[in-house]
This record gives structure tokens, sequence and C-alpha cells, in this order.
């Protein structure tokens, strides 16, 4: 059976318990499987709504019963031990997972039902962190447990944020014990003007010679330029964030860059972006002015994109007039034009990438009106624009125009073969 040091109340049997450094086996309570969790399942559903206060990975937490998790077996298939959780823990037991600099910090947290009032019983996965719980830690840092009151929806939010401060002090505590990596720490700090709260340490243990120490930073990547349209058509908060690990036996650092989905919509995926080699020697910081330089470019190329796609739609409208059937008022990445050459009429649909005008130009549709092909208008796109990005909107426009004209006739004459 596996032990592990159990945070239980009443507070007294919990603070002399942790004094007294004691490990205690958690008790099977089968006779308590069936009851009812109502207030906790909804405590519980108010941080998968609301997130976790205080870890910057919030949307990445995973809040579930234990008996929902993955690996809640007594063995694996070779006979291996897996978990040593007594059914009944699973069953009253919500384990959140919070993703913290690179790594994981789970906490368990044992309800009894027929107790619902009580503060559950807590253990975590970091032993070392739990050895060093002091009484002091809890009576300044974890004051739920003095003021827990079950009819507060956010009262287990506020008991995770106030644990997850203290496992952040408890790794700034470690980083002391590093000096480079505390030099690091302090100069990304005032270099980058982020505070404490955007940046997350994991220290490895000097035990473990093979694990990784890492560093995952809040980057301040300004949107306040782009168009308010292009943000607020993506849901979720505009996060960018660095994780860079420290092999212990290596000398390079590793870089890892994580974007929120609004930010990809802007500036493309973080997995399709080359981030810069890591030269030998050079200071995190340094790297980090390279990161920050290349996401400003791409930033700035998002801004550049929307303002010529705008100013090509209005130089369409300018030229086409009436002609125009519709277009993208709001992003400004296509519009159709209805044409009539020798009384051959169809459509062109022109669509503006977000690679446009740096790296593709329009992309021309052709469509007749009058023939189709298995019930489909017979369509052709032009392949032999001619582009360039030092164009003028309307250059771009009048040679559009001019291949559009270019390949009517062999247009109408495929049509009328196809269909």
């Amino acid at each position: 059976m596996c032990s592990r040091l159990l945070l239980s109340l009443p507070r007294l049997v919990l603070l002399s318990l942790l004094t007294a450094g004691t490990l205690i086996p958690m008790e099977e309570q089968a006779s308590l499987n069936n009851a009812p969790l109502n207030m906790f399942t909804r405590q519980m559903e108010y941080m998968k709504v609301n997130g976790v206060p205080g870890v910057l990975f919030s949307d990445c937490a995973e809040i579930s019963k234990a008996s929902e998790a993955q690996g809640v077996k007594n063995k694996g298939d070779n006979g291996e031990i897996l978990e040593c959780r007594p059914e009944s823990y699973s069953e009253n037991t919500l384990l959140i997972k919070l993703p913290y600099a690179g790594t994981n910090l789970t906490i368990h947290l044992l309800f009894n039902p027929q107790e619902p009032w009580m503060v559950p019983e807590m253990t975590f996965s970091d032993d070392r962190f739990t050895s060093t719980i002091t009484l002091k830690d809890l009576e300044d840092q974890v004051p739920s447990l003095n003021e827990w009151d079950t009819s507060t929806d956010d009262i287990l939010a506020q008991l995770v944020h106030q644990v997850l401060q203290l496992y952040r002090g408890y790794q700034l505590d470690r980083l002391e014990e590093d000096e480079i990596l505390q030099i690091q720490y302090e100069s990304l700090l005032k270099a980058l003007k982020i505070g404490e709260g955007d940046i997350e340490v994991s220290v490895n243990s000097t035990e473990q010679v093979s694990t990784t120490s890492s560093f995952l930073m809040r980057l301040p990547l300004s949107l306040q330029d782009v168009p308010p349209v292009l943000v607020d058509a993506n849901p979720g908060t505009p996060n960018t964030f660095l994780q860079v690990d420290f092999p212990r036996r290596e000398a390079a650092f590793v870089p890892k860059l994580h974007l929120s989905s609004c930010v990809e919509s802007l500036i493309g995926e973080a997995s399709s972006l080359a981030l810069p080699t890591v030269p030998p020697g050079i200071g995190v910081m340094d790297y980090v002015e390279r990161i920050m330089e290349l996401l400003e470019e791409k930033v700035r190329r998002t801004i550049l994109s929307f303002e010529t796609r705008k100013q090509f739609i209005a130089e369409v409208l300018c030229q086409f007039g009436c002609a125009v059937v519709e277009y993208d008022a709001e992003r400004f990445n296509k519009i159709v034009v209805m044409m009539e050459v020798k009384d051959f009429h169809f459509l062109a649909f022109i669509s503006l990438g977000s690679l446009f005008p740096q790296q593709h130009g329009p992309r021309v549709v052709l469509q007749s009106l009058y023939h189709n092909s298995a019930k489909e208008p017979v369509s052709k796109e032009l392949t032999d624009l001619k582009y360039s990005s030092q164009w003028k909107p309307e250059e771009m426009v009048q040679h559009t125009k001019e291949a559009i004209l270019a390949n009517i006739s062999s247009f109408q004459m495929s049509s009328i073969r196809t269909s």
C-alpha cells in the first residue's frame, strides 16, 4: 500500500500531522461511494468554466473524478502497480492536474460525502513540495482552510489558487539554490517588464540529474495595432508563451513556443514558425529578444496584409463599379464580380489569403453562368497571373483584370465543350 502525507481536517489534526511529518495511508471509505457530492460537483463545474486563477495554462488544466482519469488501475499488464488508490478513494476524489512550467502538479482532493461541509483531504504529486509545507505556510498562504464555506461557488477555486501560490513560492525558493538560473530569471523579469505571475519556474532536483529545469513565460506581445475585427473574430485570450528547458547534462537550453488559438489565427500555428537556433553560449534573455522580433514581424505582416486587402477590395469597387456582386466587408478576404464579354456572362471570384501580398497574389476563379458539368457550374482557376508584392493595389487590380480578359475566350470555349 502506498503512503502519502495526508492533509486533512479538522485543522488541528492537519497541523499536527504536518509539524510531525507523519506519513499516513489513505483509509478506505467504501460505504461513502454512492453518497451525493452535488455541492462539490457544482464547484468543480465552476472551475471547468472559469479556469484556475494563477496558472498560465489555465485552459489546459484537467479536472476530473479519479475514477474517470486514465490509469486508475491496481496493476498493469506486467504486474506493475500503476495506482495505489483504493476504489473508494477514486470514487470520492477529484484530480486537478495543473500544467506548471512544462510539468504538472496534480492535486488530489478527497471529499467526505457524509460531511460535505468539511475541507477535503489533500495530497500532491510533488513529494518534495509536500515535505516542505509548514504550519506558518498554511496560516499565511492558504486562508481558505480557516474560511471554508461550501455555499460559495468558487471556494474550491480559491483553495487550489492558494495552494498554487504556495507551490510557486516553493519553486522560487529552490531557484535561489541555482545562481545561474536565478540570474536568468531576474534578467527576464527586468527586460520583459513582466511580473512574477507571468513566469513559472520548475527547478529540478539535485538528486535527479536526468530531470530538467524549466521556465514558462508569458511574452508581452502587443496586438493593440491589429484591427479589432481580426482579434474579436477569434474567441479566447490572445496569449503567447515561451517555454525554455534547461537539461542538466546539456549546454544549450531548448525553447518551445506556445500560442493560444487567437494568436495562431493571426500569425500562424506555433509549429509552423521557424524558431531561431540556439547559438552556443547565448543567454536566455538575448534569445527571447530574437523571438520577440520574430513575433512582432509576424504581427506587422498581419496588419499589412489586412490593410493591403482592404485597399485591393476598394480598388476593385472603383474599377468594376456596379459589376460587384458581393464582397467581404469585414476581413476583406474575397470579392465576386459579374462580367460580360461578347454576350458571355460569367462570375469572377477573387480571393485574398492571409499571405497576401507578401507571398501570394490574388486567387481568381472564373465561373460560367450558362454551363454545368456534373451538376456543378463550369469553373476555371487562372494560374498565369502576373504578380509582384511591390505593386500598389491599383496595379494589382489592373493586372488581375487584364488576366481575366485574356482568358475569357479560352474559358468560354472550354465551358461549351465541357457542358
